[in-house]
């Protein structure tokens, strides 16, 4: 899939699914419970143990469906390459390194910036990534700093980064980001510690049929008009 391709699946899904465990166990768990349940995108963060083998189990068992993975916390443009070789398509930055978002670029893979700052997001855009995740955007302002950062730099595309509540999608996506980031909000520290899956993939759901029911009534709206 081309980068192209990755930014309009990005912008079609508008949840990445987070995967941070202390385990490779709970994180395959993890991301078990968000595929089966409406999850496209996975990403799967470099600090969580053996990451890059389970970014290429997670690859075999699920991108034959059309489940795109991802590689999280990815602060070298050696670990763009071992995330790359593993079979990751997407590579996510908590902060922008131009090394590893030219990394991105040459090998056709979806590179997604961290930036916070004004600054930091138009430098991390100039230099060629995708998608700049405003992280952490719970403590920078929430959807509001979005909605007023937005104002000057709209034609950049921005995804929320850090921690999303379930109840605070809308409230990101209307401020104008094209997708969210949802790890910990899904896989709640106590519900992976007693291995409460299905109460996650409950979670998964919930979040999902969010996303869905903007869908359904944009198409409305746009038939109405």
């Amino acid at each position: 899939m081309s980068r192209k391709e990755l930014l309009e699946r990005v912008r079609a899904e508008q949840i990445v699914g987070v995967v941070r465990e202390d385990s490779k166990e709970a994180a395959m768990a993890v991301a078990d419970a968000f595929a089966r349940n409406g999850i496209r995108i996975l990403e799967i963060t470099l600090t969580t143990p053996d990451a890059f083998e389970l970014i290429a189990a997670m690859g075999q068992k699920y991108a034959p469906s059309d489940v795109i993975i991802a590689a999280g916390t990815v602060r070298s443009s050696n670990d763009a390459a071992l995330a790359r070789r593993a079979g990751a398509q997407v590579i996510v930055s908590p902060h922008t390194d131009v090394r590893v978002i030219e990394y991105a670029l040459e090998n056709d893979l979806l590179s997604i910036a961290g930036a916070a700052t004004a600054t930091e997001i138009i430098r991390a855009w100039e230099a060629g990534c995708d998608i700049v995740k405003i992280y952490p955007a719970n403590t920078l302002g929430g959807p509001e700093f979005i909605r007023t950062i937005r104002g000057p730099i709209r034609d950049i595309p921005m995804l929320a980064g850090g921690i999303v509540p379930l109840d605070m999608i809308d409230g990101y996506l209307d401020a104008g980001c094209i997708a969210v980031n949802l790890g910990g909000t899904l896989a709640v520290p106590d519900l992976v510690r007693t291995r409460q899956w299905e109460e996650i993939g409950r979670r998964v759901v919930l979040a999902t049929s969010i996303v869905q029911s903007r869908k359904t009534e944009a198409t409305s709206d746009s038939y109405v008009h």
